[in-house]
């Protein structure tokens, strides 16, 4: 795993490049090998590549709005300054090995007065994955500290429930899509339906 001083060495290096970049196409390379370099740095962060991802540079000479490349520059800047910052006060965060995590299955058995069963186990590991993908570590912080704490259940949903609109309804609602649209969801509530 790569360590936090070397991740932040790495960006640095990426933000000394930026300064010396022109044109909006030298803008674009780069951005590609900065995306590499942040790639190795958070192996498990295809949201956080995205985004960086998602700032380009352009040319328009139609419609006269001119060149977007010093605009580029900046949003990347500031994107990579928060991402050290984030570097320096949270870590990295920590790969898990599937071998040695523990899976959390669990099993929902529903019956009717019929006295039909219907059996549903998900291992939701991926759910943890859809949050650590929505949520920052602080966030995730922050809810961890809701879960592990010594409230009551109701107390617990409770705070976690506001906890997570607290963080934005764009990010309660990708977190239930994710989990809705996971192919081991939707087939196992198709059946129940």
């Amino acid at each position: 795993m790569i360590d936090k001083e070397v991740a932040i060495k790495a960006i640095n290096s990426k933000l000394e490049q930026l300064k010396s970049v022109g044109g909006h196409q030298e803008f674009n390379n780069w951005r590609k090998i900065t995306s590499t370099t942040l790639s190795n740095i958070y192996t498990n962060k295809e949201d956080l590549i995205q985004k960086f991802e998602s700032i380009k540079a352009w040319v328009t000479v139609m419609s006269g709005s001119g060149d977007r490349t010093n605009q580029a520059k900046r949003e990347a800047e500031d994107y990579l300054k928060s991402i050290i910052s984030d570097i320096e006060h949270f870590g990295l965060p920590q790969l898990i090995d599937s071998k040695q995590s523990e899976k959390l299955s669990v099993n929902v058995h529903q019956q009717n007065n019929q006295n039909q069963s219907t059996s549903v186990n998900i291992n939701i590991d991926f759910i943890l994955d859809v949050l650590k993908g929505e949520l920052r570590n602080s966030e995730i912080e922050e809810v961890k500290d809701i879960l592990e704490s010594d409230d009551e259940p109701k107390e617990k949903k409770k705070k976690f429930i506001d906890k997570i609109k607290s963080f934005g309804s764009d990010v309660a609602s990708n977190i239930l899509a994710n989990i809705l649209t996971n192919p081991q969801v939707y087939e196992q509530i198709g059946k129940m339906l």
